[in-house]
C-alpha cells in the first residue's frame, strides 16, 4: 500500500493535472490567410519516416458492419460532410526549406467508393470484402496533393453492408477514427455534433511553442537515460522495405490471468505496467538482452477543446528496462512502474528526442527501439446509426512498423493480444507461436511470488 505522503501527493497531481485540462487558457484558433501552417511534431516524424520508408507509417483504419437499408446517396453526403467538419481532412503537406508544411484546400473531393459483392456465392461475399478491405489498407495516399482519406462500402446483401475507412496516418490517429466513426452515424442520422472551437492546425502552432518551452528542462533526463544504448534488439542488418510486410496473430485470455499479474506487485499495478513488464520478460528470453527498450504510446490530448478535434496525437516515448539475473518479476513490475512515471513526466517529441540526444540513425532500423507495446481502453460499442445495427467489423491489419509489436486490448472479461512482426526480422512460424508463448508466460508470472 501506498505511504500516506505518497497518496496525498497522487491525489495534488490528479487534481492539478484535471486543472490544467478544464483551465480556459491553451489551445487557441491561429489566423489563416491561405499561407502554408507549420506541421506538429507528431506529423512531422511521420513525413520524414516515410521519406526514407514509405511503409513506416501505417494507414489508419475504420471498419464497421451495418445490418438493414442502408442509404447510399445519404452515405456520401455524410462523408463529404465530415470531411469538410475537419481542416486536417483536407489539408496537403509540401516540403519548404527541408521541412514539412500543411496547407489547408477547401476543394479536396471525398472518395466515396461502392463495391456489391451480393452477386457472388453467399459464401465467398465476407472473405473477399475482407481481402479487399486489407488490399485497401495498403493504399499509398499522395500527401503533396491529397486526398488523404477514402470510404469503401462493401455490399454483402440488400440489407448487409460493411463500411471500410482508411486514412493516413498523418492526417488522422485511432483516436481521432472514434471520432470520426460517431460523427458519421450522427450525421447520417440527421444530427449536426458541435462544431470543434480548435482545427488540428491549431494544434500544431500550440504544441511546437510548448515544446520548445519544456525541452530545456526535460532533454537532459533522455540524455542520461538513453547514454550507452544497446544494439539493436533483434539483430543490426537493416530490414529490407516492402509493403505488407508483416503478420498478425492474436489470443485472448482471461482478465482474471492479468488481474492475477498485477497482484504480484509489491504496490499498485496496472494492466499497462503488467503486460508491458511480462512483453520485457518475452523480449528478454526471445533475444537474451537483459537492456531491453520497448516503445510506449503517448496520445497529447491534454486539453479539453481537443477531444472532438481529429488530427495524429500519437507520440511514441522510450522505455528502457533492465532485467538483470535473478530479479524477481515483482521487482520488475515495480522497475516498469516507475520508469513509465519517469518517461512520461519527461515526456518530448520523439523525433525531438532522436535528433538533440544524438542517437544515430540507420536505415532500416528503427533508432532507440524496435519493439513497441501498445495498451487500448475498452472499446465503446459503435454509435446508433438511426434505422441501421452497427457493429464493430474486425479485420485483420498485418503492417508492421517496427519489427516486433503487441497490442493488448480489453475486451469484456477477456484481454485480446495481438503480435505483429516483420516477416523481414521473423518467419511466419515464429509468429504464429508468439501468442500462445506469451499466454504461457503470463500464466508462469503470475504463479511468482
Amino acid at each position: 500500500m501506498p505511504l500516506p505522503e505518497q497518496a496525498d501527493r497522487r491525489r495534488e497531481l490528479v487534481a492539478r493535472l484535471l486543472a490544467q485540462k478544464a483551465a480556459p487558457q491553451g489551445v487557441t484558433p491561429i489566423p489563416r490567410d491561405g499561407s502554408p501552417l507549420a506541421c506538429s511534431h507528431e506529423q512531422r516524424r511521420i513525413w520524414l519516416a516515410q521519406q526514407s520508408d514509405p511503409t513506416a507509417a501505417p494507414n489508419v483504419t475504420l471498419a464497421v458492419r451495418l445490418t438493414g437499408p442502408l442509404d447510399l446517396a445519404r452515405l456520401a453526403g455524410t462523408f463529404t460532410a465530415l470531411i469538410a467538419r475537419h481542416e486536417v481532412l483536407h489539408t496537403i503537406y509540401t516540403l519548404i526549406d527541408g521541412e514539412p508544411y500543411q496547407t489547408i484546400r477547401s476543394g479536396l473531393p471525398a472518395p466515396f467508393e461502392f463495391t456489391d459483392l451480393s452477386g457472388l456465392p453467399e459464401a465467398d461475399r465476407e472473405p473477399t470484402a475482407l481481402a479487399l478491405a486489407r488490399t485497401a489498407s495498403a493504399e499509398h495516399f499522395p500527401v503533396t496533393s491529397g486526398p488523404l482519406m477514402r470510404l469503401t462500402v462493401y455490399r454483402i446483401s440488400p440489407s448487409e453492408h460493411r463500411l471500410f475507412l482508411v486514412c493516413h496516418h498523418i492526417a488522422a490517429d485511432g483516436g481521432s477514427l472514434a471520432i470520426v466513426a460517431d460523427e458519421l452515424a450522427a450525421l447520417y442520422s440527421g444530427t449536426e455534433p458541435p462544431a470543434p472551437s480548435v482545427q488540428y492546425a491549431d494544434y500544431a502552432a500550440w504544441s511546437a511553442e510548448r515544446s520548445a518551452r519544456r525541452l530545456p528542462e526535460r532533454l537532459p533526463y533522455w540524455t542520461e537515460r538513453l547514454r550507452g544504448l544497446p544494439p539493436p534488439l533483434f539483430g543490426g542488418k537493416p530490414a529490407e522495405t516492402a509493403a505488407r510486410s508483416g503478420a498478425t496473430r492474436m489470443i485472448r485470455v482471461e482478465r482474471e490471468t492479468v488481474d492475477r499479474l498485477r497482484r504480484v506487485a509489491e504496490g499498485p499495478a496496472t494492466p499497462f505496467v503488467a503486460l508491458c513488464a511480462a512483453y520485457a520478460v518475452l523480449l528478454q528470453r526471445m533475444t537474451g538482452h537483459r537492456d531491453v527498450n520497448v516503445g510506449i504510446v503517448s496520445a497529447s490530448r491534454s486539453r479539453r477543446e481537443l477531444e472532438s478535434v481529429v488530427g495524429t496525437f500519437i507520440n511514441m516515448v522510450p522505455l528502457r528496462v533492465a532485467l538483470p539475473a535473478g530479479q524477481t518479476f515483482a521487482a520488475l513490475l515495480t522497475r516498469v512502474r516507475e520508469t513509465a512515471a519517469g518517461a512520461l513526466a519527461n515526456e518530448i517529441p520523439f523525433d525531438t528526442l532522436v535528433s538533440k540526444a544524438g542517437i544515430p540513425r540507420i536505415p532500416g532500423i528503427h533508432p532507440v527501439f524496435q519493439a513497441s507495446f501498445i495498451h487500448r481502453e475498452d472499446p465503446k460499442p459503435p454509435a446508433d446509426w438511426n434505422d441501421l445495427t452497427a457493429e464493430v467489423w474486425d479485420h485483420e491489419d498485418d503492417d508492421a512498423t517496427l519489427d516486433l509489436t503487441l497490442a493488448a486490448t480489453p475486451r469484456g472479461d477477456q484481454y485480446e493480444l495481438a503480435f505483429t512482426g516483420r516477416l523481414a526480422r521473423f518467419s511466419p512460424a515464429e509468429i504464429h507461436a508468439l501468442p500462445a508463448t506469451f499466454a504461457t508466460l503470463l500464466t508462469e508470472l503470475a504463479e511468482t511470488r
